[in-house]
Parts: structure tokens; sequence; C-alpha cells
């Protein structure tokens, strides 16, 4: 496997089953070369099986809805890549897609009403500014900014004068459906997100953080409700409060009594570094404040995903989530030792049935309205993802659709083996060793030890290109997931609070004693590579030990100082750091890697995106000058034009350039391969 085998992945994203289970669309991901882009399109298959066929021939076509009735498919269309996007229907039938929307702030996020005569919608139309024939400035003029979050990574400023908000329009079934006028629902400073109808059709569900000041607390977003006959777009007075807790609800689904389902978590007092997500039951009238957890003795992640490099890019899609079994249980995904599966979770008694096994990973899914089957794009350690039809009584999993099977039969790919070790306190660590193709035990490999980022995200049996590219390159690769890592516990997770970088570091070093005394790695040639907070960790072991002789840190953090003031999110609340830097300095300085910067020795790589706004490139800067002062081994490779999501989801050909240059640069340090490139 090479670097550029990155240009023919394939990718299901979204996939989206019809309301009687037969079909299922979704969002094809593919790399145009010459565009040097993603394009993306509808497809669909059959549950009884057959190959998938094209649904549209647009080049962004994506986030595809079935009407109740499944003889309708709503769906978002772009004319270009980063503009947004308008509502459009195909007829299942036969005939071509007719545009719903004409607004200058586009529309996401289509949700059918039960009847299937409205649709409601996102839009950050602003109709008392937005004019088409009033010509816009030549330079975009200054910004006045009062809030401490301001722009967002991989979004850009935020305009509060577009937000996104709720909209409906009438689609017909007959006529034409871009007759109807939309309409406004919602309006003002907070953004909603997350649409559904309620089952009886009286109201629009959405969800919203509506506070005036959230950085001072933490995240706590609740559902609210609109009714979608309303006049005039408000500010809030006819919004109704649906579920709230002290605490995120993200994803939710509604029974057919009106119980809701939603994953989030109460958070306690003092706030806690990691929070372990749960499912909560919301019963009785609106608002709804106590649910019940059900997931509270199930010490694992409820509905969330595993981090890989080759989840789809630009596809959209979300976890599956909705009652079953006559609304005696519902579906979702339980992570668990690095694993993300489908689970039933029985309603009376909370007890976990895994669905799916633990050699996969849910990457996203649909849930029929009666819950009795479930569309799902399913990644494993030797393909990123294919498509499956999951039926729920039978307890059975078919495979519909595996984009990549052709070519990747073509490709070698060597084992991956699991291993569990103990750490320096004795904590059990769960890793991974991905070997070279044609892997011989009697020899001495150089070894890379990869790092996640998060720190709360985690590792395991996901599909990673870097790996294997490395693997294919002569390296033996170990990826692990320290304390910190989500799919442990709640302990596990939350246990390095205020000590981010410490034992961590020690846990890695403990993966690699235990991958050196398997014999067939050679210490004198490790090299050590991470991103985002496992840049950090990269940053903080080439502080720490001289035993790696290269070393790769990308977006990374160097100066905790200067990250609390510059990154794209607040850490106002005592969850990092006990104390703001200008009250308590020591304890930014004593966990910044900088500060180690005269210990270094091990040659570095720093590469960072210009316009990564999470971990601004002003940390990758920090380490490149530091060590460029001393006259040490340090190169820096800067992205422009993008941001902190450059490994998962960049321009297709500097995603290739990155695994290139981090290929290069180990090529040079472990096995003397020359990189004139990288010569001062």
């Amino acid at each position: 496997m090479r670097e550029e085998d990155l240009l023919r992945f394939v990718w299901v994203a979204d996939p989206q089953i019809s309301p009687d289970g037969a079909r299922v669309a979704f969002t094809r991901v593919a790399v145009d070369i010459a565009a040097d882009e993603y394009r993306t399109s509808l497809w669909v298959v059959e549950g009884a099986g057959g190959a998938p066929r094209p649904l549209t021939f647009g080049a962004y076509d994506l986030q595809p809805r079935w009407s109740p009735d499944g003889t309708r498919l709503a769906f978002v269309r772009k004319t270009e890549a980063k503009k947004p996007g308008q509502l459009w229907l195909l007829p299942m039938a036969g005939g071509e897609a007719a545009q719903v929307t004409r607004l200058e702030g586009g529309a996401s996020e289509p949700a059918w009403s039960p009847d299937g005569a409205r649709l409601a919608f996102l839009s950050g139309t602003n109709p008392a500014l937005d004019d088409p024939k009033k010509e816009k400035p030549k330079n975009a003029p200054a910004r006045v900014v009062t809030r401490p979050e301001f722009r967002m990574n991989d979004e850009g400023f935020t305009d509060h004068d577009h937000l996104d908000h709720v909209w409906v329009v009438e689609v017909a079934a007959s006529g034409d459906p871009g007759a109807a006028t939309p309409r406004q629902l919602t309006t003002g400073k907070f953004k909603e997100q997350n649409l559904r109808w309620s089952r009886d059709g009286k109201w629009i569900l959405f969800v919203s953080d509506r506070r005036a000041e959230p950085w001072f607390d933490v995240e706590d977003w609740e559902i609210w409700a609109v009714a979608p006959d309303l006049a005039q777009p408000t500010e809030g007075a006819e919004l109704k409060l649906v579920a709230d807790i002290h605490g995120p609800l993200n994803a939710y689904a509604e029974a057919a009594d009106g119980r809701i389902a939603a994953v989030g978590g109460i958070r306690p007092s003092p706030p806690r570094s990691y929070d372990q997500p749960d499912l909560l039951l919301f019963e009785g009238r609106w608002p709804r404040t106590a649910p019940r957890v059900l997931t509270q003795d199930y010490d694992g992640d409820i509905g969330d995903g595993i981090s890989a490099d080759q989840h789809p890019p630009r596809g959209g899609g979300a976890m599956p989530l909705g009652f079953t079994d006559g609304g005696r249980a519902v579906l979702t995904v339980a992570g668990r030792h690095g694993a993300a599966m489908l689970a039933r979770i029985a309603l009376d008694t909370g007890k976990i049935e895994e669905l799916t096994d633990a050699q996969h990973e849910v990457i996203a899914g649909s849930v029929t309205p009666d819950g009795a089957r479930v569309a799902l794009t399913l990644g494993g350690l030797t393909r990123p993802g294919d498509l499956y039809l999951y039926d729920v009584a039978r307890r059975s999993l078919t495979k519909l659709h595996a984009p990549n099977d052709a070519w990747m039969s073509e490709v070698k790919l060597g084992e991956i083996e699991e291993l569990w070790f103990d750490s320096f306190d004795g904590r059990k660590i769960q890793g991974w060793i991905v070997k070279p193709p044609d892997f011989d035990p009697a020899k001495k490999y150089p070894a890379i030890l990869e790092i996640h980022g998060g720190p709360h995200v985690a590792y395991g049996v996901a599909f990673f290109h870097e790996f294997r590219v490395l693997a294919a390159a002569g390296y033996v690769v170990l990826y692990t997931n320290p304390r910190g890592s989500t799919t442990y516990g709640q302990e596990f997770g939350n246990v390095i609070q205020y000590r981010y970088p410490g034992d961590d570091y020690r846990d890695l070093m403990a993966g690699v004693d235990e991958l050196i005394g398997r014999g067939y790695v050679d210490e004198t040639r490790l090299g050590v590579l991470g991103g985002s907070g496992g840049g950090l960790l990269t940053n903080w072991i080439v502080g720490q030990t001289g035993r790696f002789k290269a070393a790769i840190t990308q977006r990374c953090v160097a100066d905790w100082d200067s990250m609390y003031y510059s990154s794209d999110f607040t850490l106002f609340t005592p969850v990092w750091f006990r104390k703001p830097p200008y009250e308590d300095p020591q304890e930014y300085r004593e966990r910044s890697p900088v500060k180690f910067a005269t210990r270094v020795t091990t040659p570095l790589m720093v590469i960072h995106s210009e316009e990564d706004w999470r971990t601004p490139i002003a940390q990758g800067e920090t380490m490149f000058r530091a060590l460029k002062q001393q006259r040490k081994e340090v190169v820096m490779v800067r992205f422009p034009g993008e941001s902190h999501e450059l490994s998962r989801s960049g321009t297709p050909s500097r995603r290739v350039q990155n695994q290139q240059h981090i290929r290069r640069w180990f090529d040079k340090w472990l096995q003397g391969k020359p990189a004139p490139e990288y010569d001062a």
C-alpha cells in the first residue's frame, strides 16, 4: 500500500434505510483526481441484494432522506463544494430531481413531516439582510468581536447574522415542488441543529444551546420544539423546552408514545476532563428534566465511535439510534475496548446486548421507524467501511456493498496483532501491532509508535491508511490506547485530568518496551508520531527521552499558555486546568513540552496546517523555533488552506503529500535514505 492509494478509496457515507427496510440510500464519496477534491453522489441498493445503482450524478449531492411512504428522496445539492446547498426532491419511481429551495443562505438537514407534506430544514438565510441585488463590498469589513469563541476549526469565522435556523416548506406529492415559499420558524442569536418532527407532526424538534455565555460552564445542549405553523419567527418566546439536563444532549429519538431516548450525560460538579456518554430516557410531560440513565451500570461509551483516518470525508452521517421491539428497547452504538458495536439496550433493565462483533467499528447508520432493520457502515482492520443491513429479529448481518474490495484484493496487507500489557502501575493497556507484509519474526525491523489525539478518543479496530503505508515501507507500527482514552470506562478516561501529559507518557513507553521484548524490533531505530493531543505527547516524549531516533509532531500543542489564549474553544471552565494561566502560570508551564526543548536530541518534523484554529499554527512554530535556535535537527512542513482535519478530510493531494513527508522523514533517519529537501 502506498500514499497515493488514498486517491483510489471509495467511501460509503450516511446510510439511510427506507421506512419499509427494503432499500438503503447512501452518499458515495470518491476522489476526483483532476479536480483534486471529493465528489459526493447518491446511490441506492436493495436490501435483498444486487448491485448498487446511482440515483444522482451531481458532484456535490448529499444528505439523502426518505419520505415516510418511501416514494421520494429529499437531499441537498451544492453547485460548489464550499458553497451552501439547496433542497431537492427525487421521485423514486423515476424522473428528474426538482429543486425545492432557492435561499441565499442555502438549506441543509432535511426532515420529513410524518404525513410527507412538509420538509423542515436548516438555513442561515437572513431575509432582513440578504438582498441578492445589493452590491457586496469588494473587501470584507472589519469584524467586531465580543465573544471569546468567534471562529471554529474547519468552519471559519462565526457569522452571527446568518446562524442556522429552523425553516419549513410545503412539498406536495404532485406539481412543482419548488412552488411553495419556505417559511422561517426561528431566529435570533442562537443556532439550531439536529432536526426531527414529533411523531404526531405537531412540532419540529431540534437541539440548541441557548445560554448567553456558554463558555463559562460545561457543555449544555437541550432539546427544544417549535410549531411548524408559527406565523412569525421568534427569538424564543414561542419555543417549548422538551428535555433538559445539566449537560449535553446530542442524538435523540422519539418512541410512538412520546418517550425520548437521547445520548448525553449529566455533568457533575466540579467538572471532569472526560465524561462518559450515556443513554437517557425521558418520560412524562414537557419539559422533562429528570431522565432515567439506562446505562449507568455500563462502563463504556454510548453513541460514540473510534478514531480513524478513513472515515468518509465530506459525506456526513450519524450513529444509528432508534426504538425497537415495540418500544421495549433502543438500538444505538456501544464503545468498548477500541471497538464500536451496534447494541440493543432494554428499557426495563438497562441490559446491553452487543449485536455486532468487537472486530468492527460502526461508522454511521440509521434505523427503520419500527426498529426492525438497521443500515450500517461497518469498518474493520482490513477495510475502511462497507455497507451492511442488520435484521434485529433474526440477529443477522448482511453485506450489501463493499466498494473497495476489487482494488484492495491486489494489495498485500500485513497482519495486525492485538496486545494487552501492564503499565508502570499495573494498569492494563490495550494496543495493536501492524506488521509489514511478508513479516519475518527472525528479522529486526525499525518501529514507529503512533499516538492518537483527543486525548479522549480511542484507536482500535478501524482501518488506518497511514499505518498500512508505513508497514508497507518496512516498519512495524505500534498504536495503543493509553490512560485518558475512551471505551475503557469513566475512571480510565478521566484519570489524566490535571495530569496531561504525564502518566499517559509512561503507558506509551511501557508499550514500546513490550514491543521490543518480542525480539523483532531494532531498538536503535525507533520513531514516534502523533497528531493533535498525540502531537502534544510527541513533543513531550522527545523532551523526556532520547530513545527515539526520529519524531513527527502534527497539529500539536507545545505551549499551553498561548494555547489557552488562541484556540477556537475556550478553557474557561476548570476541566483541563484548575485556574487560568494569568493566575497560575506554573501549572501551564510544567505541562508545556517547549519547557524541555533544551533536552531534545531527536530529529523532529513539525507538520501543521496554516488554517488550523483548534491548535493554531503558532504551536508548531513554537516547537520549530525553539529547536532551530539551538541548531538542532528540525524541519517544518506547512499546509496552506488546510485545517486541523488535514489527515482525515483535507484536500486529497495534500493528504497524500502529508503521508509522503511522514514516510520520507522516517526513511531518512531510520533507514538511512537520502532526503535532501530536509537539509538546512
